[in-house]
């Protein structure tokens, strides 16, 4: 079963609406539904029936537009009938709601709900292209993204401008017609526009397969364009006949090396004047690795900052056949998942601030803690951390790490300090629960059930622990 839940079968409007079918058949054009399989057409049909998918699936995104503002809509007099403010809690409760039910991340169904209050509410026009397949999804959210901050008298002419270059080219192009149009009609002055803009900085984390993940970062573009440079002269100091990387993969190296604290020597040479030779480089390199910061082999181990500076607090699940190199089985690290047996050897030998976790290689049963404290409440709290790996409503992957632990039964109605009566959840799901909206049972230890406002309910697992 997975982490995201099982949902009760909801209604189908398109069982209740024969009018579902007239419409899907209106956009593919006559005679489409009755015509040969998509593996006996010839090349002019196959390109034909893509042309007519892309139009029925541009629809089916305005319909999923129209649900998803209704769903908002009803969210909202339902806060308002228990006499609370809706305002933004209508649109994280919708955004729950909506996660649950399509079993996307929140932040996902949050942008959602977003797009879909402006293009019925503000962009009428752009919504009607999306629906009879004229534009698709990527086209619709463009328009959306560069309206932002115009005023609501100026956006009819704004769809009247862009509709038309939306319907002759892509995506890509239209955004950049959209970015000059915006300049010539905002009202702000883009030096403000600029400010306010900062002021959502951020970096964001998202784990990939094969022990892979991603670092995104928000910043300003002066700033990124500036780093973007420094790695550019930094890795292009470390090119040489013997270097076997590729250039994607030294700017990586780079950047890497530069935030664990470990860089090679040339790292310092970003404060080297223009024209600087790899002499000069190598120079600045030896210098700084006598002062003790860089000039060390990338991939080896730093003292006393861990495994290349890194300095581990976080659980490293480690199967114990594994840890004693007997077997390789997969470890798994906190907040991401499986990695490799001979990374998590290395992390567990060189990261002693963390937890090592000891499974049994059949049953995967924990059989090991650790004892850096001994006090019961602090052993429970470790298990649970284990246990749940992550906030435990439907869907939510924010670690355990940053969330807090929640008496399933409160604590005012008899609920026990129990292992079968606690359960992470994240601030926003912990808000939720306390102000009634939504409501969690643990009907088995680790086993959550959530019922959403809608009443729909939603069943997750705990993990299953690696070994």
């Amino acid at each position: 079963m997975e982490r995201a839940g099982s949902p009760d079968s909801g209604v189908d409007p398109t069982a209740q609406d024969p009018g579902w079918l007239e419409a899907a058949a209106e956009i593919l054009g006559a005679g489409f539904l009755t015509g040969g399989a998509a593996d006996t057409a010839g090349l002019d049909e196959a390109i034909g029936g893509l042309q007519a998918m892309a139009r029925l699936k541009n629809w089916a995104d305005a319909q999923t537009v129209r649900f998803t503002e209704r769903v908002r809509i009803l969210t909202e007099e339902h806060l308002q009938e228990r006499g609370m403010r809706a305002g933004s809690l209508a649109d994280t409760l919708a955004a729950s709601e909506v996660a649950c039910a399509l079993r996307i991340p929140e932040r996902t169904a949050g942008s959602l709900i977003q797009h879909a209050f402006v293009l019925t509410g503000h962009l009428p026009a752009t919504l009607e292209a999306l629906e009879t397949g004229a534009i698709s999804w990527r086209h619709a959210l463009t328009l959306v993204d560069e309206c932002a901050g115009i005023p609501d008298f100026a956006l009819p002419y704004f769809e009247q401008k862009l509709l038309p270059v939306a319907q002759d080219t892509t995506a890509a192009r239209l955004a950049y017609r959209a970015r000059r149009l915006r300049a010539e009609i905002h009202p702000e002055a883009i030096s403000k526009r600029t400010q306010s803009a900062q002021t959502h900085r951020r970096v964001e984390f998202h784990p990939d397969d094969d022990g892979m993940a991603w670092l995104n970062v928000y910043l300003p573009a002066e700033k990124a364009v500036a780093i973007d440079g420094r790695l550019t002269r930094l890795f292009r100091a470390l090119q040489c006949t013997e270097e076997t990387r590729t250039l994607t993969q030294l700017r990586t190296d780079v950047l890497t090396d530069l935030l664990t604290h470990t860089c090679p020597g040339p790292a310092n040479t970003a404060s080297l004047p223009a024209g600087a030779g790899r002499a000069d480089a190598a120079r600045a390199g030896a210098g700084s690795a006598d002062a003790g910061g860089a000039g060390r082999v990338p991939g080896r181990p730093v003292e006393p900052h861990g495994w290349n500076g890194i300095q581990a607090q976080v659980h490293v699940t480690v199967p114990v056949l594994t840890l004693l190199d007997v077997d390789d089985a997969p470890g798994e690290l906190e907040g991401y998942g499986p990695i490799a047996p001979d990374l998590a050897r290395r992390l567990a030998a060189h990261a002693p601030s963390f937890t090592r976790l000891l499974t049994h290689p059949e049953t995967g049963a924990v059989l090991s803690v650790g004892r850096d404290t001994y006090t019961v409440p602090a052993d429970l709290k470790k298990w649970l951390r284990v246990r749940d790996r992550t906030c435990r409503h439907p869907g939510c992957n924010r670690s355990a790490a940053s969330t807090e632990l929640d008496h399933t039964i409160p604590w005012s109605r008899a609920g026990t300090t129990a292992h079968n009566n606690l359960a992470h959840l994240c601030r926003r799901h912990h808000m939720l629960k306390s102000e009634g909206l939504w409501h969690y049972e643990q009907p088995e230890p680790g086993i959550i059930t959530a019922t959403s406002p809608a009443g729909r309910k939603y069943q997750t697992l705990p993990e299953p622990v690696p070994g």
